[in-house]
């Protein structure tokens, strides 16, 4: 057996491992909620208004760069992918899975479908983001959001709306870019800050205090 014919006869387990095995009709709503962004749009709205206003040059700083990774990674990377890789959903091509709503649980069935949006994963890819820069900007007082972006990806595979592999290939990429998308702000910080505004700069030498490796001044 080649290695992707085994690769995705892993991943074909693994998904019916998770949506069907592992499930749990208690564990449906909740997986429904986490997966549903919409149930969170109006809290995060509001959470965003309380930051800006009150969360200082970090809890802004903090915006500023979830607003890039939503239009850079989100916007473009992510979408990019969906575009380029052209995978279904498994919801949409793999029999008998527990298709997970926030509504109802229902069959899939198989069908054509032209456009794939299964890789990559935008729920997953957002929430590593999140995880990622909290973390740079916060440290440990942000470490929740590692065991919440885990959440997430797991509901979107308990839902039937990924492979497992989709999100394992999410992580990657949000990890990338998220990354790449600090290590660039912080080069713009360093350059310019100090003459535009010192004393910004005195405050804050650093945009991402907790992030290692290339952000952090030697």
């Amino acid at each position: 057996m080649s290695f992707p014919v085994w690769f995705h006869v892993l991943d074909l387990q693994l998904l019916y491992l998770i949506n069907q095995t592992w499930s749990q009709p208690w564990l449906d709503p909740i997986m429904a909620r986490v997966s549903d962004f919409d149930s969170f749009k109006y809290p995060l709205i509001a959470a965003g208004i309380v930051t800006l206003a009150f969360g200082g040059f970090r809890g802004r700083l903090f915006l500023i760069m979830m607003a890039a990774c939503l239009i850079i990674g989100d916007g473009i990377i992510d979408w990019s992918f969906k575009i380029e890789v052209n995978r279904p959903r498994p919801n949409e091509t793999e029999p008998h899975l527990r298709v997970v709503s926030v509504r109802e649980v229902t069959e899939s069935e198989p069908r054509h479908v032209t456009k794939g949006r299964s890789f990559t994963s935008g729920h997953a890819c957002n929430n590593v983001a999140l995880a990622m820069v909290g973390c740079a900007i916060f440290g440990r007082w942000a470490l929740w959001l590692w065991p919440w972006a885990a959440l997430v990806s797991y509901s979107r595979i308990y839902c039937a709306a990924h492979y497992p592999s989709d999100i394992l290939g999410s992580w990657i990429v949000a990890l990338f870019y998220s990354y790449f998308i600090m290590k660039t702000a912080e080069w713009f910080w360093q350059k310019y800050a100090p003459r535009i505004s010192p004393w910004h700069h005195d405050q804050y030498p650093r945009l991402f205090p907790h992030l290692p490796g290339l952000l952090r001044k030697k």
